[in-house]
Order: structure tokens, then C-alpha cells, then sequence
């Protein structure tokens, strides 16, 4: 008889590390809770990372699910999502990223829609759920510092029906404003600043993780509740 192998007792060998949180969305005037967001982040042995979001919006009846695979340098590859608004299914988006050039099949009340684009050299995707809607700052160039263009596609996610699910290029500018060590009920991290116009950002560690968001002008905040991090060893 054909011998088989043991199944593996420890750790998923794939998985270098992992981690996993919420995030609670806020106003900034009264501390109104808006909605909250869980998300698991696992990054494998080749440096690639996949991260699964779960955002809840109560406060405007808006739910979205979201898949995102990127490369060792947070360049995304594949990415899935499903928007509910108002009590129906507004759409799926699959998309891919491919010989400079990004496909996107979507599915929704407008029936079936392809759109294909060429990316610039540096770029990123917004899903929306936030843990990875600022993963385009892995491109912000340290070295030279000031106000700096950035580039990434953001899929239509508005509440009206009628609109299909595709993505349009958004260009805003942003500057790192140096590192702080910044405080949130997950905990005390050590983070870059980032501004762009009136908004600010605090991103910390190798996985660009958003600790916290600010954006005076829509009086909204994003803030880090609970973290949970781990590490697969591999016994020799």
C-alpha cells in the first residue's frame, strides 16, 4: 500500500506572520460611531501578502467585502469585492493586474461590464474597507521628501443603484510629515505622518498598516480598536 504522509501538527508553513484588527469609523465633532471594519492580514514566504476586509457602514446601510493580494512591495495583483447599499446588492468587482495593464469584470443591476486600463508605473487600488486604502504610500519616495503625486484606481461605491461598479484613476498629493509615536485603544505604535491637503494618515511597520486617519474637512476618523499578530515558525 501506498504510504502517506503525515498531515502537518504545527503552524500553515505558507504564512511568515499574520495579523488581524478592527477599526472603528467615527465623526470627529461628537465621536459619532459610523460603522466598524475587521480585517486578518497573512504575508507568505515570497513576501506577497493577502488581506480579507469585512466594512460595515450603519450609518448610511453600506456593506462591503474585500479581498486584496499584493506583491513583496505592496503592488497590488488581484483584488475582489461586493458592495450592499440600501438593503440590495449593488455589485462584485473581480480585478487583475497584469502586464501593465489592470482588467476589471464586474456584475451588477447594470448586467456584466469589462474595463480595461494601462497602469502607470506606480500605482494602487481603493476597495474602500480601509486597512488596505492606503497602501499606495508604498511608492512615497523618502529620499527625496516634499509633496509627492499619487496615483491609484478607486472603484465606484456610491449608494446610487443605477451606477455600475467600475474604477476610475484618482491623482491627490501627499507629503510624509516624519515619524511619531501615536496612541490608539489598539495600543502605542511607531508611525509615519502622511499628510495630503487637509487629511492626515499614520501608517507603521513593513505591512503599512493604518494605525489612524484624520479628515477635518468631512469630519471623519478612522482609528485602530483592536490588533491580534503572530508569527508561523518553521521547526528544522
Amino acid at each position: 500500500m501506498p504510504q502517506t504522509q503525515p498531515e502537518n501538527a504545527g503552524p500553515n508553513t505558507n504564512i511568515v506572520r499574520w495579523a488581524r484588527g478592527t477599526y472603528d469609523y467615527r465623526t470627529i465633532s461628537d465621536q459619532r460611531l459610523r460603522g466598524t471594519e475587521n480585517w486578518q492580514l497573512f504575508v507568505y514566504r515570497d513576501g506577497s501578502r493577502q488581506m480579507i476586509m469585512w466594512h460595515d457602514v450603519f450609518a448610511t446601510n453600506t456593506q462591503f467585502t474585500g479581498f486584496m493580494r499584493v506583491d513583496d512591495k505592496l503592488r497590488p495583483v488581484e483584488a475582489f469585492v461586493e458592495f450592499w447599499t440600501q438593503g440590495k446588492f449593488k455589485g462584485s468587482g473581480s480585478v487583475v493586474f497584469a502586464k501593465g495593464r489592470m482588467i476589471l469584470n464586474s456584475m451588477g443591476s447594470q448586467g456584466s461590464i469589462t474595463q480595461e486600463v494601462a497602469t502607470p508605473a506606480e500605482y494602487s487600488i481603493s476597495l474602500h474597507p480601509i486597512a488596505s486604502d492606503w497602501w499606495h504610500y508604498w511608492y512615497y519616495d523618502h529620499t527625496k521628501g516634499g509633496s509627492q503625486i499619487s496615483r491609484y484606481y478607486s472603484l465606484e461605491a456610491g449608494r446610487d443603484l443605477g451606477q455600475p461598479l467600475t474604477a476610475r484613476q484618482i491623482e491627490t498629493e501627499q507629503a510624509a510629515a516624519g515619524e511619531e509615536q501615536i496612541s490608539v485603544p489598539a495600543g502605542t505604535f511607531k508611525a509615519i505622518k502622511y499628510i495630503s491637503g487637509t487629511s492626515a494618515a499614520w501608517i507603521s511597520g513593513p505591512d503599512a498598516m493604518l494605525v489612524k486617519s484624520s479628515s477635518p474637512k468631512s469630519d471623519r476618523e478612522y482609528v485602530l480598536m483592536h490588533l491580534e499578530t503572530g508569527t508561523n515558525e518553521v521547526k528544522k
